[in-house]
């Protein structure tokens, strides 16, 4: 039961992460506000690679993600250090969309099972889950707050 409540969270919650970003103006996305260290780019790719690094590894899988995402993305980076072109938004939300039921089909029927390397106190799968959606949804909200801050800008300058 556990089990199936966390997938119906996190598909609900990536459901939400996608009608966000697709509701973003396209000249919206790689605009960092003052004040803030990220774009909204980089939050959805970060989003991407905390869910892709700190699930697949910790059931002993392959991560999915090309290898440049964990650069871009990683927690620490920000697109004023990218040295590479960030990938295409539309590649992004392909991934979004996808990932989902790449980790549910992958995690089914091992949330109680310890996880390869505990990651801070957290020990099982469960955890971990419990984890990406606390921070997939920090995420969402950074990112509403960096849209609004770019609309109250718009609205001073405009």
């Amino acid at each position: 039961m556990q089990e199936t409540k966390l997938f119906v969270h996190f598909r609900e919650l990536r459901r939400q992460t996608l009608a966000f970003a697709e509701s973003i103006a396209p000249e919206m996305i790689d605009i960092v506000p003052a004040g803030f260290n990220n774009s909204i780019r980089w939050n959805l790719g970060h989003i991407l690679v905390a869910w892709d690094y700190g699930i697949f590894p910790q059931i002993k899988e392959n991560t999915r993600l090309p290898q440049s995402y964990l650069e871009l993305f990683r927690k620490g980076t920000r697109p004023s250090s990218w040295t590479e072109e960030p990938p295409a938004y539309d590649e992004l939300i392909h991934f979004l969309r996808t990932q989902a039921d790449g980790i549910i089909t992958a995690s089914g029927g091992k949330m109680n099972n310890l996880i390869a390397k505990p990651f801070l106190r957290v020990k099982y799968l469960h955890g971990m889950f419990r984890f990406h959606l606390r921070e997939e949804q920090h995420h969402l909200e950074w990112m509403k707050r960096i849209r609004d801050a770019i609309e109250s800008t718009s609205a001073i300058v405009g």
